[in-house]
């Protein structure tokens, strides 16, 4: 979504790679096979959209952007 209340807006991104680890692919093939959900995966994409979070709140800020993030 884009909103801007200007004549024209820069636009920023910001890419995040987590890697797992081979304990947590093991958890994860269970989680697969039995059914469920499985929460370490859970924290390791709330880790990544806080961290993409922060990086586009930097890259705003560096080019004197005004955000407001919800």
């Amino acid at each position: 979504m884009i909103l801007t209340t200007t004549n024209s807006s820069l636009p920023i991104a910001a890419n995040v790679v987590i890697g797992t680890t081979v304990f947590s692919d093991i958890g994860a093939s269970y989680v697969d096979f039995f059914g469920g959900h499985s929460t370490t995966y859970e924290k390791q994409m709330q880790e990544m959209y806080k961290r993409v979070t922060e990086t586009l709140k930097q890259r705003a800020q560096a080019i004197r952007a005004c955000y407001y993030w919800a």
